[in-house]
């Protein structure tokens, strides 16, 4: 190649190396770069799931951990119900209080166990600083319940709760409870009065029959068992309170409603005379029972223990009735009955 020819190339290369500089320094006409936006200048909408009640929850704190779901799937929380402590319950001061929530698994993140439900703003209520929230497949419901005391002074005080998982990270709307502390009633000012005027107190009416049970002796005794033995009952009239006689006792008593403990009180007496009536010309236990006390008791000895209402008992009972200030019919019926029993 000729000098000329060199000289030639070299020029070439020279022009085609300022033209190729010239072009990248100065953009096109009518073109215009716009730059890539910057992590500040992103911006993110995130909607708040309502808390009970329907109403808008509280903004989250600005301190709040960022939630960075795992890669495929959204974590997320949505309210059902309240299971229990309705909006603006009224409680009185220093009440405990157990709020349950019905909440859903709304994403596509299973809620695995460790996650928990924890207090992020508000009043605290006295309440623990979370709890766990129960593992729940996609679409599942669960209750959370966390339990609560209502502070002492009036007001109304909300608690704002939400779920984390158990690295931290929260996700899903706010829940809350929120409840009203009243006002104390004042009670009306009484003027005071005189201490009110007490009367003595009565004492106990103490019943004049006589008791008898198991292990008793006498008389009466007698007189009881041959009563017992005139409603039917089949027992010995030997004058001893034995266990035969109380079972016969307790076996009268049910029959006729009464408490059936084997011990004879003025109800049972009651029970035991209100059918024998006794005059001349009657025969039985019953009369046996009436004649052994006049014998026994009252020292009439001139009539015989025999079951029969002859004119010798008839006068008997006469003669007894006067000396107790009873009419001397020579009839014995409640009141004689009653004083015969009870006795001199």
């Amino acid at each position: 190649m000729s000098r000329k020819q060199i000289g030639l190339l070299l020029t070439f290369l020279i022009i085609t190396t300022l033209a190729c500089a010239t072009s990248k320094a100065t953009p096109q006409s009518g073109s215009t770069d716009t730059p890539s936006p910057t992590a500040t200048q992103a911006g993110e909408v995130v909607a708040a799931t309502p808390g009970s009640g329907g109403t808008t929850p509280e903004a989250a704190s600005t301190d709040a951990p960022t939630n960075t779901p795992t890669p495929g799937c959204t974590f997320a929380a949505a309210y059902v119900a309240d299971v229990t402590v309705p909006d603006d319950a009224v409680f009185l001061p220093n009440t405990p209080f157990a709020k349950t929530w019905r909440i859903r698994n709304s994403g596509t993140c299973d809620w695995e166990s460790g996650y928990l439900f924890a207090y992020i703003s508000g009043d605290p209520l006295g309440g623990p600083a979370s709890v766990a929230l129960p593992a729940a497949v996609v679409g599942a419901n669960v209750d959370v319940t966390v339990n609560f005391v209502s502070p002492d002074a009036p007001g109304t005080y909300r608690s704002n709760w939400q779920a984390q998982t158990s690295s931290g990270e929260r996700f899903g709307g706010q829940f809350y409870v929120q409840i009203i502390v009243p006002e104390p009633t004042l009670a009306p000012t009484i003027a005071p009065t005189a201490a009110p005027t007490i009367a003595p107190t009565a004492a106990p009416v103490v019943s004049d029959w006589p008791t008898y049970h198991n292990g008793n002796k006498g008389p009466n005794v007698y007189a009881l068992q041959s009563l017992l033995k005139a409603e039917g009952a089949s027992i010995t009239a030997d004058g001893i309170f034995g266990v035969a006689t109380q079972e016969a006792v307790r076996t009268f008593q049910t029959a006729h409603n009464l408490t059936a403990d084997g011990i004879v009180g003025e109800k049972t007496w009651r029970a035991l005379i209100q059918n024998h009536v006794l005059k001349q010309g009657v025969t039985g236990d019953a009369v046996s029972a009436a004649q052994h006390l006049l014998v026994n008791v009252y020292g009439y000895s001139n009539i015989a223990v025999d079951g029969i209402f002859g004119p010798a008992t008839r006068n008997a009972v006469k003669t007894f009735q006067t000396e107790h200030n009873l009419t001397a019919d020579g009839i014995v019926g409640e009141n004689t009955w009653k004083a015969l029993i009870v006795g001199p």
